[in-house]
Parts: C-alpha cells; structure tokens; sequence
C-alpha cells in the first residue's frame, strides 16, 4: 500500500544529502581564510619585528660613518700607490733607456778619432794624381764608407753642416770668416763633422762661421 510519508521521507533524505557537500565546503573556505588571514597576521609581526630591529642607534650611525671614512681614505691610497707604482716603472724604463743609449754613446765616442783620421787620409789621397795611389784612394773610401754604414744602422746621424745657419746647439764655432759665398751667420767651413744619436749629441761640429764683408757693410751704411 502507498504510503505519502514514506515517500516524503525519502525526499527529505536526499534534500540533506544535497546540502551536506555546500555546508562542507563553506566550513573548509572559512577555515581556509581563517588560516590566511592567521599567516597575514604573523607576517605582518615579523615585518614589524624586522623594521623595529632596523633602526639604528646614534652610536651605531656614528660607527658606520668612521667606518665609511676609513674605507674612502684607504681607497684613496690604494689609488695614489697605484699612480705611485705605475709612475716608478715609466721612470725605470726611462732610465733603462738612458743608460743603454749612454753606453752605446760611450763606444761611438772611442770610434770618432779613427773615424776623422779616415776622413783625412781619404782628404789627402784625393789630391794625389799618381795612377798608382787611385786603388789606394779607393780603398780608404770603401773602408770610409762602411764605418758611416754602420754609423748610420746604429742609429748615429752625421752633422756636416757645410752652408746652413749656424746652430749653437749642434755646432761649436772656432772662429768667423768674411765671405760672400753663405749668407751671414750661416757655416762657411766644417773643420770637423759632428755627430748625434737620436737626440743625444755625441759630438759638435766645429765650424768657421761666414760674416759679411767690411767694405760691403760699409757701403750698406
């Protein structure tokens, strides 16, 4: 036999059974924001902790700044011992430099007066007319030539300044001489030649200077 209660029992079951899983889910959202809000909280607390453990001191201020300041004055050393350094190596090479062209001054120097008594006797054989001498004339020039060739490779530069302006910082005069053939103040006559490496001056050529005539002046006048 049918019976209406029964049924409306049955209808109550599963109505409950429907709304068990909503109240479920509600209480796990509640507690779920319970707990985000309880983690907010606590990192709320310790961002406060962390700023309250921040603040600095007057003391502990003052010791960052002499802290600073000796860090600004050592770096301010390391730099000027690095200039320092540096500067001491450019002198030393300087100086290496120096010394090796000094020593290689100092050799030239003893070659010199063997090098002039070349010149003369290749002077003195060029105004012998004898058949005979011309092999010997060609032979001091041939010797001539290769003491100015390796002159020259070493870095030795000739100062013959026969016809330019006198320049007292190259040139040693011995005495002056009137002529018309350079103008005045320039060389009129290398006694003797000079000679340079790179800018070291090994030797000064002695020169005769030219000057103008005497009646030529007196007739400018």
């Amino acid at each position: 036999m049918w019976n209406p209660f029964s049924m409306n029992k049955e209808e109550n079951k599963e109505t409950n059974t429907d709304q068990e899983p909503v109240e479920q889910t509600e209480r796990n959202a509640e507690e779920t924001a319970a707990a985000e809000t309880e983690v907010l909280d606590e990192e709320k607390t310790e961002t406060s902790e962390e700023q309250e453990e921040k603040v600095l001191t007057p003391e502990e201020i003052k010791e960052l700044r002499e802290k600073a300041s000796k860090a600004e004055e050592y770096w301010n050393k390391l730099l000027q011992l690095v200039a320092d350094f540096d500067n001491f190596k450019k002198r030393s090479e300087r100086r290496r430099q120096d010394d090796v062209l000094s020593a290689k001054v100092a050799v030239v120097e003893t070659f010199l007066p063997v090098l002039d008594n070349f010149e003369m006797a290749f002077a003195a054989s060029a105004q012998v007319t004898d058949p005979a001498a011309k092999s010997l004339q060609m032979g001091i020039e041939m010797v001539l030539s290769q003491f100015h060739n390796v002159l020259k490779e070493c870095g030795v530069d000739t100062i013959d300044p026969q016809g330019e302006e006198f320049d007292h910082s190259y040139h040693e005069a011995v005495s002056e001489k009137e002529t018309d053939e350079v103008p005045d103040g320039h060389v009129a006559q290398v006694l003797r030649k000079g000679y340079k490496m790179n800018t070291r001056l090994i030797r000064a050529a002695r020169v005769i200077v030219a000057r103008k005539p005497a009646e030529k002046n007196e007739e400018e006048k």
